[in-house]
């Protein structure tokens, strides 16, 4: 976007808007399937700086979102394996969806915004829908629950007795640092044609899957990469398979 078509209320603040997002930026998926383009109150942001303090995070996020409408909450991730990632939560959904578009690789802090629309309603649109918060964060945590245990299951079979290599659109990934950040795998996958997430085994953090749209895709990284990747200097590499079926 040239810079004399930059929305008023953004010129002159202390943030860049490309022309255009450079050709070597990977375009990030959500971490549960691909973006969501279904409009919502919710906005989920990716690739945020990791080496800004979460509060100064969440406040600049805050003075940057507020000039598109009333703002219900913020919330920066600053897990180990959730940094990098936040939630911005409007008021009225077409203040989110002019946000949605206007914002996209916006550069905060030397990187740009991915912007997506959030598959779940936040707390904050229910509280404001007047229904039960804690019935939804009941709902919500079952279901996580469940998604948990479908992959704490993958992750017992793939890690059982030696078994031949059968391809599968699902990498398996072993011996990761126990420090490891979403955003170091993404880096070395999401590059590769056809990447869609990277999935974490709460029960097992050094172990992680990631899956492709295809087996043929899958497979194509895995040959890319080999059956071991130095994710650190100094330290083993990661195991590389298919995920057992």
């Amino acid at each position: 976007m040239p810079a004399a078509m930059h929305p008023p209320h953004l010129r002159g603040m202390p943030y860049a808007l490309p022309p255009s997002l450079p050709a070597n930026i990977p375009r990030i998926r959500h971490p549960n399937r691909p973006p969501c383009t279904t409009p919502s109150k919710t906005l989920y942001l990716r690739n945020l700086s990791e080496k800004a303090n979460p509060k100064v995070m969440a406040a600049t996020l805050r003075a940057l979102f507020e000039t598109y409408g009333a703002i219900l909450d913020v919330r920066v991730r600053h897990s180990i394996r959730m940094r990098g990632q936040a939630f911005v939560v409007f008021g009225e959904q077409e203040d989110a969806v002019r946000a949605y578009s206007e914002v996209q690789g916006f550069m905060l802090y030397g990187k740009p915004l991915f912007v997506e629309y959030s598959r779940a309603a936040s707390d904050a649109t229910i509280a404001q829908q007047g229904e039960d918060v804690e019935s939804y964060k009941l709902h919500r945590i079952e279901a996580r629950d469940r998604r948990d245990q479908e992959f704490k299951d993958r992750a017992a079979q793939a890690s059982a007795a030696p078994h031949p290599e059968l391809p599968n659109k699902i990498l398996f990934l072993q011996g990761l640092p126990a420090d490891v950040a979403v955003s170091e795998i993404e880096q070395a996958f999401a590059g590769h044609p056809g990447f869609v997430e990277v999935r974490w085994v709460s029960v097992k953090p050094d172990v992680a899957f990631v899956e492709f749209e295809a087996e043929m895709q899958a497979g194509t990284a895995k040959a890319a990469l080999g059956s071991q990747l130095a994710l650190r200097e100094g330290l083993p590499p990661v195991s590389i398979s298919f995920a057992k079926r």
